[in-house]
């Protein structure tokens, strides 16, 4: 089940794993009848008819962080040892997780209009330094939008000392290591000569919050891509024993050991419907892809160990997991044309269906030829077919009435630059501010 996604990396298994079997609320959950009495009654969004999931129906991007914050360091600003994406979407009930390289080097704003580069890891730290707008996590954001071109709706930030504690109270997790790992020199502090030399040996073992801890984070005698995978390895071990009944004995200690470990701007009502979104979604529908394949090793001037990308190998990774799986099957190509008098229109409506998960690559912003100005926006189909999933997609995400979707006429003909197998007529009626708010509803 997607529960390991949305619930560990996003909201806490232990508490999204009680949601799901418990009625959350009328609406979200119609029929189901099951009812906790005492304390876990009292858990958010355990109430009939209380707050509103507000998830919507187009696609969901989440941007997780871990922060690899020693006890030694306090509060004190942290770079994200463990950085994500998670997508999913609501209505094709499809997920995709792609990992970032913690040492991937790329432009990060510098909160005056510029750039610089850096590890895309010092970007939290550096934001919460510098008094960037929003801070260490807004700037972590800016970043990762601005270089992957994926739009960011919720971010979910965990610390790992504190999500140790979510696994000592779930009884410690079953993780299945493939292959033998060790580290003499693991550090759980890193102060000089405090050693506790770690071994994991193949096969399926029991771990308690530090030893789970210690997996994720050795560095010795591996890469970034490797610790990336042990990570996700401890995420499914945390989703299958948060799914077990076992959770249910001490949901209250879970609950309040995960706000400890979480932080995210997702409400509890809407951790309450992501839950059950996540149990909607099967195993054969999940993917998990890194950046890893589309980078390559670089000594910087400074003598710093990065990971250069590669700007045409990511776009291939990103549309792969972030593009609607039947748009791209129909593969049929969108000419968005600009005719609502105003420039750059088209360019904005692309960029706004390439958010949603419509493939980048089937779509093409282009100006009218005969500089046409109409009221009300339009699709014409030129492919022949009827009532496609594209045509679909595109009247739900443009709100386009069934009455704007045509059949070319002869003089469409002459509007359309390129042998789009759809023509869409943007109207002067486009609001890209409302239909990107729409999006969400």
């Amino acid at each position: 089940m997607l529960a390991f996604a949305v619930l560990v990396f996003a909201v806490g298994a232990a508490y999204g794993a009680l949601v799901l079997v418990t009625r959350v609320d009328e609406i979200l959950f119609p029929g189901n009848g099951i009812r906790l009495s005492g304390p876990i009654g009292g858990l958010p969004g355990m109430d009939k008819g209380s707050g509103d999931s507000g998830i919507g129906k187009n696609r969901i991007n989440f941007l997780v962080m871990g922060l690899d914050r020693r006890p030694q360091e306090g509060q004190s600003p942290s770079r994200s040892d463990t950085m994500f994406v998670l997508t999913i979407d609501p209505q094709a009930k499809t997920a995709g997780i792609l990992g970032i390289p913690r040492d991937l080097y790329v432009d990060i704003p510098d909160g005056d209009g510029g750039y610089f580069e850096e590890r895309i890891n010092t970007a939290v730290v550096y934001g919460e330094a510098n008094d960037y707008k929003g801070g260490g996590r807004q700037l972590a954001i800016d970043t990762v939008e601005h270089n992957l071109g994926v739009k960011i709706d919720h971010y979910v930030i965990i610390d790992f000392e504190g999500f140790k504690e979510v696994i000592d109270a779930l009884g410690g997790i079953d993780v299945d290591v493939p292959t033998y790992l060790s580290d003499p020199t693991y550090s759980d502090t890193e102060l000089p000569g405090d050693f506790d030399p770690q071994e994991f040996e193949p096969g399926l073992q029991h771990m308690d919050g530090d030893t789970a801890l210690a997996y994720a984070r050795i560095r010795q005698n591996s890469g970034d891509l490797d610790r990336i995978q042990r990570q996700q390895r401890i995420i499914f071990a945390v989703m299958d024993k948060a799914l077990s009944l076992n959770v249910l004995r001490n949901a209250l200690e879970l609950w309040n050991k995960y706000k400890d470990a979480i932080g995210t701007d997702i409400n509890d009502f809407q951790i309450a419907g992501f839950a059950k979104l996540a149990a909607d979604i099967p195993p054969e529908k999940i993917s998990a892809l890194s950046l890893g394949p589309a980078t390559t090793p670089w000594m910087t001037p400074q003598g710093a160990s990065v990971l250069l990308p590669s700007a045409e190998g990511i776009g291939r990774i990103v549309q792969a997991l972030f593009s609607d799986q039947q748009l791209l099957e129909e593969q049929a190509v969108v000419e968005v044309q600009n005719c609502t008098g105003e420039a750059g229109m088209a360019d904005s409506t692309v960029k706004l269906l390439t958010n949603l998960g419509f493939p980048q690559q089937y779509l093409i912003a282009a100006s009218t030829p005969n500089g046409d100005v109409f009221p009300t926006t339009s699709i014409v189909d030129f492919s022949g077919q009827t009532d496609t999933y594209t045509l679909q997609k595109l009247a739900e995400w443009l709100n386009v009435p069934a009455s704007g979707i045509r059949q070319p006429t002869t003089g469409d003909e002459s509007l359309r630059t390129s042998e789009a197998d759809i023509l869409v007529l943007l109207g002067s009626d486009t609001d890209i501010t409302s239909l990107s708010s729409s999006a969400g509803d």
